[in-house]
This record gives C-alpha cells, sequence and structure tokens, in this order.
C-alpha cells in the first residue's frame, strides 16, 4: 500500500474514533444515560464540560509530544483514551464515574489531530498533504454514522462497549504505519513561531467559529426537539445525514484547487449559518431540515480541514505546532459557544440564539486566513 493511503486511512480511522465515537457520540447517548444514571440539567452541562477540558489540555500536549517522541507515541495514546474511556462509560454506574469516562475519553481527540497533521508532514510529499489532511479529518463524520445506528438499536452501555473494542482495533493501523521518530525539523523548532501573525488570525478565526458551531454541536438535538418539535428518532436521522454530508470534507482538497481554499472556507461558514436561520425560523417538522443539517455538516468538517491545513501551512517545521494551537482555540470557543449560546437560550429564546450565532458566521466570512491552498 502506498504511503499516502496508509496514513489517510489509518488517520480517518483515528479521527472517525477520537472525534465520531470518543467525543460526538455523549450527545445522543445523553438521554438513553439520564434515564439509568439521573442527573440534573446542571450537571449535565458539567459532564459534557468534562470532554471539552479534556480536548483543551490534550490537544496542548499532542503537540509537544509529537514534536518531541514522534507522532506515533500520542496517535497510540489517543487509540487507548478513547477505548479506556468508553468502556469506563460502558460500566458507570454514577455521575462521577460518567465524568471520568468522558474526561478519558475526550483526551482521545486532542491526541489525534496534532499527531496526524505531524505525520502528514513527516511522511507525505508536500503537493499531496491538503488532500490527506482533510481526508482525515473527514473521518469524524464516518464516525457519526457508525455510531448513529449502533445508539439506536442497542442498549447505550452495549454500544459503548462496541465503540470501545472499535476504537482498539483502530491501534492496530497506527502501530503498523505511522512513523515514530519526529522530523528534525520538529525536533529543533522553537516555540517563538507560534506568535506570528498568521498563527494569531487562524487563532481567532478558529476560536469564533468555534463558538458559532456550539449552536448546533452542543444544543442542536435539544433546539430541534424544544423549539422545532422533532420527533427523537428523526433527530437521530438528522444527526445522522448531518455526519454522513460531513464525509464530503474530504472534498476540500480538490474543492480549493479548483476555487481556492479562502472561497472555500467562507463557503464552509455560510453553510454553517444557513442551517441555525432555518431552524430558527422553523416551529414544526419541515423536510428543509434534511438539507439544512447535510450543509451544516459538511460546513463544520470542511471548516476544521480549512484550518488543519492553515495551521500545519503556517508552522511547517512543527505542523503539529499549529495545528495544536487552532483546535484548542476552536474548542476554547465551543466552551465559550456553549455557555453564552446556553445563556441566550434561557433568557431570550431559541430563535434569537439561532440567528444572533448564524451571524457570528457569516461575520468571519469577511476574516478571512492566510493560506497558500497549492503548496499544502
Amino acid at each position: 500500500m502506498k504511503t499516502s493511503h496508509s496514513v489517510a486511512i489509518t488517520g480517518f480511522a483515528l479521527i472517525a474514533v477520537s472525534y465520531g465515537l470518543a467525543r460526538f457520540s455523549w450527545g445522543l447517548m445523553l438521554p438513553a444515560v439520564a434515564q439509568d444514571i439521573p442527573f440534573s440539567p446542571r450537571l449535565a452541562g458539567v459532564l459534557s464540560a468534562c470532554s471539552f477540558a479534556a480536548y483543551c489540555l490534550s490537544v496542548s500536549a499532542a503537540s509537544l509530544l509529537s514534536d518531541r517522541y514522534g507522532p506515533r507515541l500520542p496517535a497510540m495514546a489517543s487509540a487507548l483514551s478513547a477505548t479506556v474511556g468508553l468502556l469506563m462509560l460502558a460500566i458507570a454506574t454514577s455521575p462521577i464515574m460518567l465524568a471520568i469516562g468522558l474526561f478519558i475519553a475526550g483526551l482521545s481527540a486532542g491526541l489525534s489531530s496534532p499527531s496526524l497533521a505531524a505525520v502528514v508532514s513527516q511522511a507525505i510529499h508536500t503537493h499531496r498533504q491538503t488532500q490527506v489532511n482533510t481526508i482525515i479529518n473527514a473521518g469524524t463524520g464516518a464516525g457519526i454514522i457508525l455510531s448513529v445506528p449502533l445508539l439506536l438499536f442497542l442498549p447505550w452501555r452495549v454500544a459503548c462497549a462496541v465503540f470501545a473494542v472499535i476504537a482498539l482495533l483502530s491501534l492496530i493501523p497506527v502501530l503498523r504505519y505511522l512513523p515514530q521518530a519526529a522530523s528534525e525539523r520538529a525536533a529543533k523548532q522553537g516555540g517563538e513561531s507560534l506568535l506570528q501573525r498568521r498563527v494569531m488570525r487562524l487563532a481567532l478565526i478558529a476560536f469564533i467559529s468555534g463558538m458559532a458551531s456550539a449552536a448546533w454541536w452542543s444544543f442542536g438535538p435539544d433546539v430541534l426537539r424544544q423549539h422545532a418539535h422533532v420527533a427523537d428518532k428523526l433527530i437521530s436521522l438528522l444527526w445522522l445525514i448531518c455526519g454522513g454530508a460531513g464525509i464530503l470534507g474530504a472534498l476540500t482538497g480538490p474543492v480549493a484547487r479548483a476555487i481556492g481554499m479562502r472561497q472555500v472556507y467562507r463557503l464552509a461558514l455560510l453553510f454553517m449559518a444557513a442551517p441555525l436561520l432555518l431552524i430558527a425560523f422553523s416551529h414544526a417538522f419541515s423536510w428543509w431540515l434534511f438539507p439544512g443539517v447535510a450543509l451544516c455538516g459538511i460546513g463544520y468538517i470542511t471548516l476544521s480541514g480549512v484550518l488543519l491545513v492553515g495551521g500545519a501551512d503556517a508552522t511547517p517545521a512543527a505542523p503539529a505546532s499549529g495545528v495544536g494551537v487552532v483546535f484548542f482555540m476552536l474548542a476554547a470557543g465551543q466552551v465559550a459557544g456553549s455557555m453564552l449560546f446556553g445563556i441566550l437560550y434561557a433568557q431570550a429564546g431559541a430563535a434569537l440564539a439561532l440567528i444572533t450565532f448564524s451571524l457570528l458566521a457569516v461575520a468571519m466570512v469577511f476574516y478571512t486566513p492566510a493560506i497558500s491552498s497549492g503548496s499544502r
């Protein structure tokens, strides 16, 4: 198997596990978990914050580990933390055990992205790096596609155990195909490059875009249920469509070659904004929700792919560092956005909250990152 193919498949699988199964599946299983292990809505927010906090910590550590010890170590840690965290959720009998499981599982996503960016920079020819990076990043959609039917047809504990087995299996290609040693450029790279203007601009874009995305990823199912009066089974189907459409984010590289990475970035933000506006003005189920959430999935996965490529491109000697900063700010924006959306949702209602957050995404259309789409 060609190096580019093996790295792309390995990375795609690890991202599917770390994001789709270990991170984003919690929102879908939350109602079933709350029936078995009762907890208040406030405690539900604390539990969700455990995953975000773990992500922020691990995404910072991943770049340091990758630059010092090579990308295989944090990638292995990503697969193992997903396995252990999901097993902890499967056997949880109290909110404390849930919190521990979510924290350990949440480490997985933060460890995977920077280490895989380092692998691509180290092992893949420059002209193929954008394509491979965006294919890997689209693994989130595959993980969501896998999680929805399993959570629909299996008890949530059994589904978590199955997720854990899949996570453990993802360790096999990591050990086989990812390089163990760090690149010489990364070992010699200083931290001062992270303060350069391109990285700071990307960090700001990631933070505000993360805020805008929190409206869907943190509150989407609840808003559909409470505001748009959509049935639970349809909500699961909409979540599946969102994840499935996200796989199209793998086309970011080819589309960028045709229209430019900045245009891809603008389209991604508009795709994220459109469904928020649609839901804001919906008070009953509409067939327009299907293409709407599909746009949301495409937009978010494509945007995160653009940020990944931009972070790696801004720090070519140590791509894991640039990606780590950008993805940390994306997660920090999601934490801040979740808090602000929750306050606005409670005080002013879903419609105003959704419109406000859609305008955040639209505003970022006019503040573009500096990315050389042809070089990476």
